[in-house]
């Protein structure tokens, strides 16, 4: 019998927990609000994330896949209800005007920037709606416009910020970021100090921000990106604590 020594057997049952050399942790994306079983009342619900291993990559939205970048879908009830490239996306809104009262399952799951899956990177939970508290969106009606709501202009903010707009007279359309121009659709740009910092196709986006005084400016967009003609934009200062 050939007898294996008690130190040799314990390095090779190290060595097999030890992940390669090189490899990576796998992209992951969990929801932090609303909390699992929560009853949500309110105009609209926000749904937060925590995303790790991967890059939220807004600019990059319909191009070629990379790997480890990419965006996130959210699912209302296994229906598509969204796209968000920082961690916050309201409900309802144009994709997914609609929350009746009683209970739903929320999902999201990371997407590369090519819209393709990104295999295992998915999260759910199940909240409930209060009867008499039936959520709706509809954007308002006349000219192409965006109003920043939250923040007010000239305020204090902390140095993580969620930004809260009302569109009008223009329909968000999630599943056309990245596509050609169509009249009256797109999504809007959060941008920080005249540069960009985010991509929405609900009504809020989240940026962190550095001490010091901010301006934040949101702008309708056509589905190309291509600033939306005679819209009218918005713009609000703010000063991070």
């Amino acid at each position: 019998m050939i007898r294996v020594p008690t130190t040799a057997i314990l390095l090779a049952f190290l060595a097999a927990l030890i992940a390669p050399a090189g490899a990576q942790p796998a992209p992951s994306i969990r929801i932090v609000a609303p909390r699992a079983g929560a009853a949500v009342s309110g105009s609209q619900m926000v749904v937060e994330v925590r995303v790790r291993n991967f890059y939220l990559t807004p600019m990059s939205i319909g191009k070629a896949s990379r790997p480890g970048e990419g965006h996130w879908y959210v699912y209302v009830d296994g229906k598509f209800a969204g796209l968000s490239a920082d961690e916050v996306v309201s409900l309802p809104n144009d994709t997914y005007p609609a929350l009746a009262a009683g209970k739903h399952r929320i999902r999201v799951a990371l997407r590369n920037n090519d819209h393709t899956a990104v295999m295992g990177a998915v999260n759910e939970i199940t909240v409930t709606i209060p009867k008499k508290s039936a959520m709706h969106y509809a954007p308002a009606a006349g000219q192409p416009g965006i109003k920043i709501m939250v923040p007010h202009d000239q305020t204090e903010v902390s140095p993580y910020l969620v930004v809260w707009v009302k569109v009008q007279g223009f329909k968000a359309s999630a599943a056309g970021m990245g596509t050609a121009t169509k009249d009256g659709e797109g999504h809007w740009k959060l941008s920080v100090d005249g540069r960009a910092a985010g991509l929405s196709s609900s009504m809020v986006a989240d940026v962190s921000l550095a001490r010091g005084t901010h301006m934040l400016e949101a702008a309708l967009l056509n589905n190309d990106g291509t600033p939306v003609s005679g819209a009218s934009n918005d713009q609000v200062t703010v000063n991070v604590r």
